[in-house]
């Protein structure tokens, strides 16, 4: 059976996994980089190219010395370097003697190259479409309530714990009524976590580049370091309701609220989650939130671009903003030491606020 390579997603890798199972081959992914697969993507990438590129890059790299003979790359028909990713990545595989074809999700006829070439056979098809979407929207709500119960835990872990298992149940599911089972069991499995209820948590937004949100080696397990500092996150990169965005027709879209929320920052769209940092940071503020963390890849023009638009936002909304970048020098420990520095001046700033 032929093999396909799937990019990693964190959490999410399983859908993209369940989306492929009726094109009959076998998935081969990831839920997050390792330091073997961004080294094999450093040494094979040109020097300015973004963190996920070379990460990207050296995935497929890794499944090419491993025999997979396909793989599918997310692209963009944005003004983000993103359109380039896949053509760059089929020559660079080349380029070193690999034989791995490399789809891109872009449309060139009726049908997308990928889904025209496997041609599966359309009730299987849907079957496996409607899986994935019933996942999909199991780990969107596994998702929230891991941010939710974690910096309320009482025995450190836990929360992390029914995560892992509820996800490791959800991908070996394979009816849809197994997988809607589990999803009203997420509800009172977190229930279940022992909380100290006395607790009320900083809220911080997390923002940025989507790669970087949803890749916990790249981000450092972000979303447990700051549960563990008893922070609420939200992680602005839902891939539901990214979905929802693309695919929504009409004036009262996700892309519309973007451009008039962002209206008197940015009225145009530059590439990349650009557009969605400001107008998620916006949202932050206007919710309550005690502050944000912008997650930007080093070489990652878009993000990079709206840092100045993203000082001020700050400034005009009162919401302190922490700017992370990412490459392969980044240290766990540099990370952890800036967030600890930020949650205690958003502890204090509470404390004055409450005076």
């Amino acid at each position: 059976m032929a093999r396909l390579a799937i990019p990693m997603m964190g959490r999410y890798s399983m859908v993209y996994s369940t989306s492929a199972e009726s094109f009959g081959v076998e998935t081969w992914t990831r839920t997050s980089s390792t330091m073997e697969t961004l080294k094999l993507g450093i040494a094979a990438s040109p020097e300015s190219a973004c963190l996920p590129f070379k990460v990207y890059t050296g995935h497929f790299i890794k499944a090419a010395t491993e025999g997979v003979e396909y793989a599918v790359m997310v692209n963009s028909c944005g003004t983000c370097r993103l359109r380039y990713y896949q053509p760059m990545q089929k020559k660079i595989l080349k380029e070193l003697g690999f034989d791995i074809h490399i789809f891109g999700l872009g449309y060139d006829g009726i049908k997308p190259p990928m889904i025209r070439h496997f041609d599966p056979d359309l009730w299987p098809f849907l079957t496996s479409v409607a899986r994935a979407v019933a996942k999909l929207k199991a780990v969107d709500v596994i998702e929230v309530k891991t941010w939710r119960t974690r910096p309320q835990e009482l025995n450190s872990g836990d929360t992390t714990r029914v995560a892992n298992i509820l996800l490791k149940e959800l991908s070996e599911a394979k009816k849809l009524r197994q997988i809607r089972k589990i999803k009203k069991s997420i509800a009172g499995r977190f229930n279940a976590i022992a909380i100290d209820k006395t607790r009320n948590p900083l809220k911080v937004g997390l923002v940025g580049e989507a790669s970087v949100l949803r890749d916990s080696f790249l981000n450092h397990n972000i979303e447990q370091r700051l549960g563990s500092l008893h922070v609420e996150v939200r992680n602005f990169f839902l891939l539901g309701e990214e979905l929802r965005k693309i695919f929504y027709i009409g004036f009262n879209n996700k892309f519309a609220k973007n451009l008039k929320i962002t209206r008197n920052y940015l009225r145009s769209v530059v590439g990349g989650h650009a557009l969605e940092t400001i107008a998620n940071t916006i949202r932050c503020a206007k919710a309550g939130y005690d502050g944000v963390v912008h997650m930007c890849p080093s070489g990652c023009m878009p993000e990079i671009s709206m840092r100045p638009i993203l000082k001020k936002v700050s400034r005009d909304f009162g919401i302190p903003v922490l700017e992370i970048s990412l490459d392969e020098h980044t240290s766990a420990v540099g990370i952890m030491s800036r967030l600890e520095a930020f949650v205690d001046i958003l502890q204090n700033r509470r404390t004055l606020a409450a005076r």
